[in-house]
């Protein structure tokens, strides 16, 4: 999460969606992944730990790029 903090000091735009794959990563799909712990994961889930944490990380990145395509008429 920091990484992508520190990438927002140094760089506004991204060449390609790997990158800002990675900037989404980093300051919203870590958001996802510590969120897991603190809310925890129902005893009764028939999911897999690991599925959990994956749903996680992709919800927090879709999150973040939302975000930015709401961003985009007004910035």
């Amino acid at each position: 999460m920091i990484e992508g903090m520190r990438m927002d000091l140094v760089k506004a735009r991204y060449e390609n969606f790997n990158e800002l794959y990675m900037y989404c990563y980093y300051v919203a799909g870590t958001v996802g992944l510590m969120s897991v712990p603190v809310m925890g994961i129902d005893p009764e889930c028939k999911a897999t730990t690991e599925s959990v944490y994956n749903s996680a990380l992709a919800l927090g990145i879709a999150n973040q790029l939302t975000n930015i395509l709401r961003d985009v008429g007004e910035e």
